[in-house]
Order: C-alpha cells, then sequence, then structure tokens
C-alpha cells in the first residue's frame, strides 16, 4: 500500500514530499509506523504510510504510481502478511519496472517464499531485529538517499557530471559519474559504461563497459539493455551474436527504447538474428521515425524510395528523407540530393541536389562526393569544371568509392 503521512481524512490522497516508498502489509502497520519514525529520527528522511489504505481503482493507479515514481527508495516490510497481499506485488513490480532501487526489510520470523522468492531470493535482505544489520542499514539508507554528500543527492551529482560531458571533459565527467553511481544511480552506471565503451575519458575497455551496462540494466535501465546489444552486434568484448543482440533490443524495446527499437527493424532490413523481412522492418522504421528518432526517418524515407516493405512512393521517400537531412544526417542528405538530380517525387533541379551533396560531404560521404564529381564534371547545378570534378573523384576513391576509378 502507499505510504502517506498521518494526515487529516481531507488531505489523505495529497503527494507531499517524500524519500522513501514503503510497501507493506496493514496488518503490520505498529511495526511499520516504528521503522518509519525511526528512519526520521536517525537520519532525517521522509517515508509515506498510508494509515487508512488506498487499494483500488483509480485511487492505486494515480496515488500511489505517482508516490513510488517520487520516491529515491522502495523499501518492502516482508512478512508473512506482505507476501500474501497482491498490493504489495503490484507495488514491488512497478518499482522494479521504473527502475527503484528496491530493499527488502525483514519484520517477522519470515521466509521469502512464492513470487518474492523469485524476485528476492539473490537480494541482501535487512534484519531489522540484528542491531548491526539495522545499523548497516540506515547506513546505507542514507547514502543511497544522498544525504552524505554535502546535501547532493545522486542525480545532482550526476547532473554535473553532464555538464563537464557536453563540455567533452569526459576525465573529470567520469569522476562525477562515479560519485553517482557509488549511490547506484543507474543513469549514471550507464554512462560510465558509454565512456568504456568509446573511450571517452578512459581508455576503450569493452568488458568494463558490458560491466556497468549490467549493473544499469539491473535497475532496468533501457538504454543500457540497447548498448549490450549493440555490443553482441559488434562482437566488442564478446562473440558476435545477433540472436542474443536481438533479444537485448526487445528488452529494451519493452522499456521504451526508440533506438532499440529501431535496431530491431534494422535487425530485419539486414537479416541479423531473423531472416529478412521488409515489412516487418520499416514497421519499426515508421514507428521510431513518427516519434522522431533521425536516423529512422532517414530508413523510412530510403524503404518508400526503394519500395522495400513498402509500396514506391518518391513523395513519401522525399518527405522523410528531407527530416532527416534537415537534422544532418548525411546519408539522407544524399538521397535526397539524388532524388533532386533524378526528378524524383520533386521537380527536377541540379543546384539542390548539388546543395544536399555538398552537404553530405562535410561528413566524409564517399557517395556524395562522387556526385558532386559528376556535377562539375557535366556542369549540373554548378559550372563545369573538370579539374574540381578530379578533386571530388580523388576524395571519394580515398573514401573508398570504387567507381570514381572511372574518372581518374
Amino acid at each position: 500500500m502507499l505510504f502517506l503521512q498521518n494526515v487529516s481524512d481531507a488531505e489523505e490522497n495529497i503527494i507531499m514530499t517524500h524519500d522513501i516508498f514503503i510497501s507493506y502489509s496493514r496488518k503490520d502497520l505498529k511495526k511499520v509506523v516504528a521503522i518509519r519514525d525511526e528512519i526520521k529520527e536517525k537520519i532525517g528522511a521522509e517515508s509515506w504510510i498510508d494509515i487508512k489504505g488506498i487499494e483500488s481503482g483509480e485511487q492505486f493507479v494515480n496515488v500511489i504510481i505517482q508516490a513510488i515514481d517520487e520516491a529515491k527508495v522502495v523499501l518492502f516490510m516482508m512478512s508473512i502478511s506482505s507476501m500474501q497481499s497482491e498490493y504489495t506485488k503490484k507495488e514491488i513490480m512497478y518499482a522494479k519496472n521504473v527502475g527503484k532501487k528496491i530493499v527488502p526489510i525483514i519484520i517477522d520470523d519470515s521466509k521469502l517464499s512464492g513470487w518474492f522468492l523469485f524476485e528476492f531470493g539473490t537480494v541482501d535482505y535487512v534484519d531489522i531485529s540484528n542491531a548491526m544489520h539495522k545499523q548497516k542499514f540506515f547506513e546505507n539508507l542514507k547514502s543511497w538517499l544522498g544525504l552524505d554528500n554535502n546535501g547532493q543527492g545522486p542525480r545532482d551529482l550526476f547532473d554535473v557530471g553532464i555538464h563537464y560531458y557536453l563540455k567533452q571533459d569526459y576525465t573529470v565527467a567520469l569522476e562525477w559519474f562515479q560519485k553517482a553511481a557509488d549511490f547506484e544511480y543507474a543513469e549514471a552506471q550507464y554512462y560510465i559504461g558509454l565512456c568504456y565503451n568509446n573511450g571517452t575519458g578512459v581508455a576503450i575497455d569493452y568488458a568494463k563497459a558490458m560491466e556497468w551496462y549490467m549493473k544499469a540494466v539491473n535497475q532496468n535501465h533501457a538504454d543500457a539493455q540497447t548498448s549490450i546489444g549493440l555490443l553482441y552486434k559488434n562482437g566488442a568484448g564478446v562473440e558476435r551474436d545477433n540472436a542474443k543482440a536481438m533479444e537485448w533490443y526487445r528488452k529494451a524495446a519493452s522499456n521504451g527504447s526508440l533506438k532499440a527499437q529501431y535496431e530491431i527493424g534494422k535487425c530485419y532490413y539486414y537479416g541479423r538474428g531473423v531472416e529478412i523481412d521488409y515489412a516487418e522492418a520499416v514497421k519499426w522504421f515508421s514507428k521510431t521515425a513518427e516519434a522522431g528518432l533521425i536516423n529512422a526517418q532517414s530508413s523510412l524515407g530510403y524503404c518508400y524510395l526503394r519500395g522495400e516493405g513498402i509500396g514506391q512512393d518518391y513523395k513519401k521517400a522525399v518527405e522523410w528523407l528531407e527530416k532527416a537531412a534537415d537534422q544532418g544526417t548525411p546519408g539522407a542528405q544524399y538521397y535526397l540530393g539524388y532524388c533532386y538530380y533524378h526528378g524524383l517525387g520533386v521537380m527536377q533541379d541540379y543546384s539542390k541536389a548539388v546543395h544536399w551533396f555538398k552537404q553530405a560531404t562535410k561528413k566524409n560521404h564517399a557517395a556524395s562526393e562522387y556526385h558532386v564529381g559528376l556535377c562539375y564534371l557535366n556542369g549540373h547545378g554548378v559550372p563545369q569544371d573538370a579539374a574540381e570534378a578530379k578533386v571530388c573523384f580523388r576524395k571519394a576513391l580515398k573514401q573508398g568509392y570504387e567507381e570514381a576509378k572511372k574518372y581518374l
């Protein structure tokens, strides 16, 4: 049940500032209130306790979910009664799904059983009747809530790290991420993994990246799940395994990761870990493109251009390619230029074609470099200039575009 402050009937459903959500059975109310009061006395942290009970319908959805969302830590008061309660099970399931730190606390002689044994069988628990357990619990709780770092909680520490990360001062950023990760802050754990993955602020170490991603995954972090999938896709620190990559993408996709959903589309498009299925690829590209994912917009435009998995539609191709091109995606810029060059879905316009090809060359897009060369060679959209054309062909060849050889 939701743990609210002991307030008047008129106020009992108001969500107030709190650090801790406690899941318990009302049969244990007296014990739970005592623990709540001791937490307040020892470390000054606010907990919510519902004296009257909010157990059904809209109240459960609107109040309990909000209370869990706003808490930093969820305490499960483990007893014979609480493990028989469907309400505590719902609360813990939701808390787990949104990545909250959940701490089981034994308040009677019960032993884990059923669903709770499955969820917490390997998790350290607190025996509140054990003085050493209790002392360690208060120390840890203070740390988890960020109350032992001059008032800076893990989110504050992480935000400082992001500040330096965006300034590309990765070494300093990593120091702050580590401070936040010491509180088991999932987003910080993910970013540390990202740093090891990309070699930002530290030498590339895929094993370390995997280690940190897994810490975040244990808190249901969707981006970390996606990143593990990418490690399997690329064979980075693990044996290349597209089937396992797909498994991780699906986990992340079910948690709302657009990047994972897009990767699933790519797997169907290229046949990675699954059979090639252009229609299924287009389904995933469409879902993520409409949600604003730039690469998905580019891929969907390409599918419309080629008529793969969906009816060929040059106007739709241009529509989606333009969205991605305007946001700097070189592949989309190239194909948009291609459409203008050949008059596909738009009036033929060599000047616009050259514009988009040149935009893509800024990111070393070899096919675009080649096509700029063709434009200079033929005087399409630019003054004819054989010497400049050769410069472009050499660049394209250097970038691996073999077709440029025939013009050199």
